[in-house]
């Protein structure tokens, strides 16, 4: 097993014509053989690691599988990461692609799932089919995986036999591509072969690291990784570098292999000239590397750091050609006659989501100096300064807020739409001076949403409204970190879409006393017959918030909340307290605050960063977490956006059914 290597197929530049070539998508995971035997199971990679120990749910997918059908059996295929129980994208196998602590490898396997998606058998029971056609493997393949003996963890590969249909489908649900295949083609093990073509709607490819450069600011462990390839002559050619793409957690783990790789000179011939002092590095470890295009003297355009690949060699990595048009751009399509290709179950790659793009931008542009357009869906926006540190503790960057609202802002944005927004500028991050502002600043750019909000007893103003990304960012950019909406809406100021209750600490109050006033809270609405999303301040409280039919006035949201907050009071008078007054308060008690209620106040919006020094995010929970082991520090800007993958938009699902209050009113 170990000796025999995968087929490799050649970049194409469009979509071959004839009746003889059969179409997949190109799944962006790793490239694996796996094998089933009396001997044992085995997750065989192109330079024969094998990740057998990394994937156990498919390593016991494929004995269960031998178990069933009673024979051997090597299937070529990729293993990927499932988000939603769909293919997604490489980036999301980083995390277990080098665990070898067993705890570790549990924890991935339930929290971070993976399947193997396999298009070709090499050997079924005692038959090798590597001489035989695609079309005669494609059978065998459909027989050992019936749809009786498909899971979500072992899969098998769409087909189809229309090539410029699978293109247009991978261009609108981003896919990175798809893979052409000659029907009659035989498999030949180790052979990078034109029978298969890989046609690429992304550039991207691998490159050898051979160096890195000192960091700049506040950035830890290095600036930027330095890329080659290696040419006909076997040198390494300098491609340029990247600082754009990692994780706090990826910078700190390249850093330690980089260093036990450090070396006096350049592998690269010749040896670049940087920006920063660089360091060199034995040319060992390969990286993937998504860019936008390659410059007139042979350098990377805009290039974005996607993941160490330790299933291939440096030796292999070579400058691939051009494959389909920019993005963006329609490619030349030659016209794809039918093959009469069998079909299968789909597993077609997830869709990206537009936050990600932007993310990215966000991270070109703060490598490149920090300041420049960012491209949105409305049009430009100017940014600058996003190297600045906002939190000196945790030594994250304007930039760094930026980029986890754009995660986030599929599920930030619909919470804010329509709301006026209260500001809180913090032009020199939370340990510099801060000042509130209530209107908007005169001559926003455009796409920012400015509306006249007026009622009785307000004040006239323009005020900026939230709903879309260039409004978002720009509140950023003026240094409000975190976003603060009201509770109604432009076209209903009168009337609140929630009532909100706000668990507030005294200074001596420890959080398991606001998780045992939330307890109270709980059992307050319970009686009441009302339902709530509680959620974390941020800071040191917690926010309780009971969605609302419409057409309720201020006042009634108001008034609901000041009976919960009476009740609980009442029950708890030694640690919950109703009194508004600070100094008449007792120092442990928590406050539970109603009042927060009256229109034009605000509070932070859930998915909300927290200008406090730990950069906490405001995030919504359900009830059975709430408990003594809550710790509203743990929910970070990574966190979040790890955890919303994991257990979807719980603010969402919660306020979609407004409280009916005939109940309440009766009791």
């Amino acid at each position: 097993m170990k000796q025999l290597a995968p087929m490799l197929a050649s970049v194409g530049t469009d979509v071959p014509a004839g009746d003889d070539w059969v179409y997949e998508p190109k799944y962006d995971g790793i490239r694996i053989l796996g094998s089933a035997s009396s001997a044992g199971v085995a997750l065989i990679t192109r330079n024969g690691l094998d990740k057998a120990k990394q994937f156990p749910e498919i390593t016991d997918a494929l004995a269960e599988l031998r178990r069933k059908t009673k024979r051997s059996f090597i299937l070529d295929g990729e293993i990927v990461a499932l988000h939603e129980n769909e293919p997604a994208r490489f980036q999301e196998l980083q995390g277990r692609m080098h665990v070898t602590d067993g705890n570790s490898i549990a924890i991935h396997r339930t929290e971070h799932p993976a399947a193997l998606i396999a298009f070709d058998i090499l050997l079924d029971g005692k038959k090798a089919l590597v001489g035989e056609s695609w079309r005669e493997r494609r059978e065998h393949l459909d027989a050992l995986l019936s749809s009786a003996n498909r899971t979500d963890t072992l899969r098998i590969s769409e087909v189809g036999d229309d090539g410029a249909a699978m293109l247009r489908n991978a261009r609108q649900n981003d896919w990175e591509g798809i893979i052409a295949k000659q029907a009659d083609a035989i498999y030949k093990p180790g052979e990078r072969t034109r029978a298969w073509l890989k046609l690429k709607i992304e550039r991207r490819q691998e490159f050898v690291v051979g160096g890195w450069t000192e960091p700049r600011r506040s950035r830890e462990h290095f600036g930027a990784l330095l890329l080659g390839y290696y040419d006909q002559d076997g040198s390494l050619v300098y491609a340029g570098h990247t600082g754009t793409g990692f994780t706090r957690e990826t910078l700190s783990d390249l850093s330690k292999r980089l260093k036990r790789l450090e070396r006096k000179s350049s592998s690269f011939v010749p040896a670049p000239r940087t920006n920063e002092p660089a360091h060199w590095t034995k040319p060992e470890i390969v990286v993937e590397i998504k860019f936008s295009e390659w410059t007139a003297d042979g350098r990377l355009r805009q290039p974005v750091f996607i993941g160490v690949r330790d299933d291939k060699s440096p030796r292999e990595v070579t400058h691939e050609p051009e494959s389909l048009a920019k993005p963006g751009k329609k490619s030349p399509v030659k016209a794809a006659k039918k093959s009469g290709a069998k079909s299968a179950k789909k597993s077609t790659p997830a869709k990206r989501t537009d936050g990600a793009a932007i993310a990215n931008q966000l991270s070109a542009i703060e490598d490149d100096g920090g300041s420049g357009l960012l491209e949105l869906p409305s049009g430009s926006l100017e940014v600058s300064n996003l190297d600045k540190v906002f939190f000196p503790k945790t030594k994250q960057t304007k930039g760094d807020v930026m980029r986890f609202y754009a995660r986030v802002s599929p599920y930030l944005l619909p919470a804010m739409a329509d709301r006026p927004l209260v500001m809180k500028r913090f032009p020199n991050g939370v340990r510099g001076p801060s000042f509130y502002q209530q209107k908007a600043p005169e001559n926003p750019p455009k796409g920012v949403r400015v509306e006249s909000v007026s009622d009785e007893g307000i004040e006239t103003a323009d005020r900026l409204v939230g709903g879309n990304l260039t409004t978002l960012f720009y509140l950023v950019q003026l240094g409000a970190i975190s976003v603060d909406p009201w509770h109604s809406r432009v076209d209903s100021i009168q009337s609140a879409d929630y009532s909100i209750i706000d668990l507030d600490p005294g200074p001596r109050a420890k959080f398991d006393r606001v998780i045992e006033v939330a307890a109270a809270v709980k059992e307050a609405l319970d009686a009441y017959g009302l339902h709530a999303v509680p959620k974390t301040s941020g800071a040191s409280g917690m926010h309780i918030v009971l969605p609302l039919p419409k057409r309720i006035p201020n006042d009634g949201a108001r008034i609901v909340a000041e009976l919960i907050a009476t009740s609980v009071a009442e029950r708890l008078p030694k640690i919950a307290t109703v009194e508004r007054s600070t100094k008449d308060r007792r120092a442990n008690a928590v406050y539970v605050d109603y009042l927060q209620n009256i229109r034009g106040k605000t509070v932070a919006s859930v998915y909300s960063v927290r200008a406090v020094p730990a950069a906490s995010v405001s995030t919504p929970l359900s009830w059975d977490e709430i408990d003594e082991d809550l710790d509203p520090a743990a929910f970070t800007m990574d966190a979040v956006i790890e955890r919303i993958e994991r257990v979807g938009d719980l603010w969402a699902a919660g306020m979609k059914r407004p409280n009916s209050l005939e109940g309440l009113l009766g009791k």
